[in-house]
This record gives structure tokens, sequence and C-alpha cells, in this order.
């Protein structure tokens, strides 16, 4: 069993359930998936969320959440002792990040039965990705502005058409300065940042088999499978099924356009360097 993290039950909130005011002898991590809340402590503190939201409470600090009618949750509690991760009251965003929400998910399943060994792993697992979320929150707040509210809508709206018009509009620059200061910033322009982020999503998605690669396509913004194919695989060097067939071989394949390149294969793609964007 992990000796710094052991899984005491997780849940689900739905349903708009009454939510008495209670505290936890152990750490509470909630994941809203839906709607949004606001959770008041006794220490006079009062945090909100919506979704991609964690909510991270302490031992023994008592408050009460109140739910919007369509507020869904995940929450696990847990004991946590001489652990590297804080218990900080605080809010951690996780945007639409894939594995977070599938490991809350996953928690649950190992509620009932009680699997307390492979749940200590998994919150270990999710500690980690919060840490690691929140240090690249922490490292977007030194970007240009422009940058950061660019990031961001292409974090949400990934799976939407967006032109590098629109993206410069809501950052208040022209559509050169941005991508200069994507360049700078991330080694490639906007649109080529967008094409990791989306196909980052994908290869979280092609790892479900439940998920055909037309689905997998619709939900990361490419209207054909057929385009999306050829986009995965210029960004890879492998289609998407020999990525599902073998991921551990070839996730860390990455490459990104040359300026001027596309999916459909106007310029070969390049090796992303040091100071390219990591999908």
């Amino acid at each position: 069993m992990n000796g710094e993290i052991v899984f005491s039950y997780a849940g689900h909130y739905h349903d708009n359930l009454p939510n008495p005011h209670h505290s936890h002898r152990g750490a509470e991590l909630v994941l809203v998936t839906a709607g949004s809340c606001e959770t008041a402590f006794d220490n006079g503190v009062t945090l909100k969320g919506g979704p991609g939201t964690v909510l991270v409470t302490p031992p023994e600090l008592a408050h009460q959440q109140s739910n919007s009618p369509e507020c869904e949750t995940f929450y696990a509690v847990m004991e946590m002792a001489g652990s590297e991760f804080s218990t900080e009251l605080r809010t951690v965003e996780t945007g639409n990040d894939a594995l977070i929400r599938q490991w809350f998910a996953n928690l649950l399943e190992l509620n009932i039965p009680y699997s307390a060994e492979q749940g200590s792993a998994l919150l270990a697992a999710i500690w980690a990705r919060l840490t690691l979320l929140e240090q690249q929150s922490d490292n977007r707040r030194t970007l240009h502005p422009g940058v950061r509210a660019a990031v961001a809508h292409i974090e949400k709206h990934y799976m939407e058409p967006i032109a590098v018009s629109e993206l410069a509009e809501r950052s208040g620059v022209s559509q050169s300065h941005l991508n200069s200061l994507f360049r700078r910033s991330f080694g490639v322009g906007p649109l080529n940042y967008l094409t990791a982020v989306r196909m980052r999503q994908a290869r979280l998605l092609l790892l479900n088999p439940y998920f055909n690669i037309s689905e997998v396509a619709a939900r990361t913004g490419f209207r054909e499978a057929n385009y999306f194919t050829r986009a995965f695989r210029l960004f890879h060097g492998v289609t998407p099924g020999e990525y599902r067939a073998s991921p551990s071989e070839t996730a860390d394949r990455l490459q990104v356009y040359e300026p001027g390149g596309s999916p459909d294969g106007a310029a070969p793609p390049r090796r992303a360097g040091s100071n390219s964007i990591i999908a």
C-alpha cells in the first residue's frame, strides 16, 4: 500500500442532493464535472468552482457546499502522512484534462468493492497530475497576457474551429504580433500549438478502446476521420491505429509543422526541439 497516501473512500454527487455542513478525518479532493459549486469553510474562506475545478480541502476543516441544480462532482477522501503533496486549502484548475476526470471516475469504481492498495496508487497519480497542472499554470502567468488569453481559449475550445484572427481578437493584439509572441514562448505559431493540443487529446482518447477513429476525430476538432488520420500521421509519424496498437513505442514521436505547413502535407513536419511546445 502507498506509504504516504491511503485511500479512504470516494463518491459521486449529482441530482442536487442535500449537502450538509461536515468535515473529514482525512484530506478531500473534489472534482467538479458539471454545473458550479461554492464551498464555505469554517475558517472564513469561500471557494468557487466550475467544470474542471478541483477543490483541495485539508483534514478536519468543516465546510458546507452550495451547488447549482445541475452540479455534478466526484470526490475522494484520503489519509496523508508525510506526503510530498500539499493539502493547503485551494482550487486547482484542470481545464479539459482527460486523465483527471477519468481517474476520479476510476476511484469510484475502486470504492465498491473497496480496493485500498489500487485506490492509494491512483490517488498518488492524481496528486502528481494536479501538481504538474499547477506548475504549468504558474508558468503561464509569466506569459504575455495576449498569449495567456489565446492559450486559455485553445485549451477550452480545441474541439471547435479556431482561426488565428479569432485568437488575435480575443488576445487584443494583431495576428502577426500573436504569431511572434507564440513563437517566442513556444517555438511554434498558434495554429501549430492548437494542433499539438488536439493531438495530445487524441492520444488520450485513442487509449480508450471504446472510441473508434471517427469519434476521436470528432472529439478533437476534425470533421473527417481521413483528415484526422493524415494530420495524426504527419504529427506522430504513425497512424492512429498504429499508435493505439503500440502507444508506448510511438507516444514520444512528437512532430510539429513548419511555418506554412498543414495537415494536408503542404510542408513536411519537423521534430520538435527543446524550444518547442510539449504536447
